[in-house]
């Protein structure tokens, strides 16, 4: 039986697309996955928001102090050990692919309109086949004009 289709341009082996999941956090789960029949796997998204968190604490920890003597330096941790940003999210994708013969598809939840394309071509050169697109927005502020 032919059960081969397409979706978002590629063309699959089945209709069976794994949604993004815990199991997609982790190669051996993706390698399963493709090894019970699904044609893609869907990745977990990557939050603007939340990098955009990560790296306004990592500031605010960098600076907390810094009015202090110089001898306390030494508690700042060093930029090498600062992991901030989608990198750890694009490394996932380049072992996903290297993982798998399936397509991996990319899912971002951007909130800036340079976020939308700085993230999504990051994803693309990392080799994600595919890029899901979650739009939502939950404004929180009662004095906003949304519509």
């Amino acid at each position: 039986m032919d059960l081969t289709t397409t979706y978002l341009g590629l063309s699959l082996r089945s209709p069976l697309v794994a949604s993004a999941s815990p199991y997609s956090e982790k190669l051996d789960m993706i390698k399963r996955m493709e090894d019970a029949g699904a044609a893609a796997v869907v990745l977990n998204s990557l939050f603007e928001e939340q990098l955009r968190l990560e790296q306004e604490a990592i500031e605010h920890h960098l600076t907390y102090g810094t009015e202090s003597f110089a001898e306390a330096l030494t508690y700042f941790p060093e930029p090498e050990n600062l992991h901030v940003g989608p990198e750890s999210y694009l490394e996932h994708i380049r072992r996903a692919k290297e993982a798998v013969d399936i397509p991996i598809i990319a899912s971002l939840n951007a909130t800036s309109i340079g976020g939308w394309t700085r993230f999504a071509r990051q994803m693309q050169d990392a080799g994600a086949d595919a890029l899901e697109l979650n739009i939502y927005a939950i404004p929180t502020d009662l004095h906003l004009n949304c519509c």
